[in-house]
Parts: C-alpha cells; sequence; structure tokens
C-alpha cells in the first residue's frame, strides 16, 4: 500500500528536521511531543499483522505493563527511582502522561522484533531487547528535563532507573515476544533507528557545540 510509505516517508522527514528543531528552538517544537509520538505509533502498527488478535493484545500488554510500572514509580519511588513527569508529554493519569503507554510499546515492540534477526532463544531475546530499550531510555535521560520531560530528585537518573527500565522491559519481552511473531522487523529498526537519531542530533548539538 503505497500510502503506507508515504506515511513513512513524512515520519522521517518529522525526525530529522524536528531533531535540528528541537535542538535550536524546543520552545516551538515541544508541543508537537505527544502528537509525533501518536504518529509514530500510527506508522508503526500500519507495518504490523493487525488481523492477528495476539499481536494487538501484546502489543497493548506491553503498554499496559509500562504504564502501570510508571504508575507505581512515580507514587512509590521503587521501580526507577524518584521522579516526576513535566508537561511536555500530554495528558496525565495517576501522574503519568498517557502517551508513555505507547513510548514503552513502540520501545519493547520493536526492541524484541529487531532482537529475533540475531537470536532464536527467548531468553536471549529478552535480554538483547531489554538491552536496546535501556540504551535507548539512556540517551533519553540525558536530555529528559531539559525537554521537559521528566525530572528526577537527584537531577539525573541514576542505576537505580536503568535496572528497573532492563527488568520491566525483560518481564514484557519474556511474557509477550511469542505473540509478537510475524511482526515487522524492517519497521521496527527504522523506528529505532529514528528515535537514536532524533535523541542522538540533539544530544551532540545541546553538548557538543
Amino acid at each position: 500500500m503505497k500510502w503506507r510509505t508515504y506515511a513513512l516517508y513524512f515520519l522521517i522527514l518529522v525526525y530529522v528536521s524536528g531533531s535540528i528543531g528541537f535542538a535550536y528552538n524546543p520552545s516551538f517544537f515541544l508541543p508537537f511531543t505527544p502528537f509525533t509520538l501518536l504518529f509514530t505509533c500510527f506508522v508503526f502498527l500500519c507495518y504490523q499483522p493487525l488481523k492477528k488478535k495476539t499481536f494487538i493484545l501484546a502489543f497493548a500488554g506491553i503498554a499496559l505493563i509500562g504504564f502501570i510500572s510508571e504508575v507505581i514509580g512515580v507514587k512509590t519511588g521503587l521501580v526507577f527511582g524518584n521522579y516526576y513527569y513535566g508537561n511536555t508529554l500530554g495528558i496525565k493519569l495517576l501522574g503519568v502522561p498517557l502517551t508513555i503507554s505507547i513510548n514503552w510499546a513502540l520501545l519493547a515492540t520493536a526492541s524484541i522484533l529487531v532482537s529475533t534477526y540475531v537470536f532464536k532463544n527467548k531468553w536471549m531475546i529478552a535480554a538483547s531487547s531489554s538491552f536496546i530499550a535501556t540504551s535507548i531510555d539512556f540517551l533519553i535521560e540525558q536530555l529528559a528535563p531539559r525537554l521537559d520531560f521528566w525530572y528526577f530528585s537527584g537531577g539525573m537518573a541514576g542505576m537505580h532507573n536503568y535496572i528497573g527500565w532492563f527488568l520491566v522491559s525483560f518481564v514484557a519481552a519474556l511474557l509477550f515476544q511469542s505473540y509478537l511473531k510475524g511482526g515487522d522487523k524492517k519497521i521496527s529498526l527504522i523506528i529505532l533507528g529514528l528515535q537514536l537519531l532524533f535523541f542522538g542530533v540533539i544530544y551532540f548539538i545541546n553538548f557538543k557545540i
């Protein structure tokens, strides 16, 4: 379907132009963040086998696990450390932006599918996908306060956060990877690449120039 290709090209354009725009004029681009996440999710799902109910349920399950872990994290500090969310990511429920569940589902699902390029063993897939998702979170964490995403009480996220990210991602991968079979690996790689490009460019411009 050509419209899917056009949507993907437009998404790439949004990420490339947005990364530069965010770096130099974040106040203008920040309000578009929730819509960018929603559009990213839309394009990603357009390439997936949505006729398989198991895939949809697995994607939704990962989103739910991510959201619940964030609520527990914000309210107690047990999962990721002590932190709270800013306003950039949109409407909140129980102190957590609803778009965060989408981000969890996107990152975890894409990481799982990309990991199946290399591994077949479910434990290795879970470990690999968790490492990928946590690595991307590590990059985002360097910019989160500046972009009004979230704020940690100590200023920056500590090891507690990354251990929490790895464990939540690992559990999600173990529970749902078998239901994600048949998912599009190429679009998953593209989505992860766009995330790395986006936050990598912002980081480079903000901290290296």
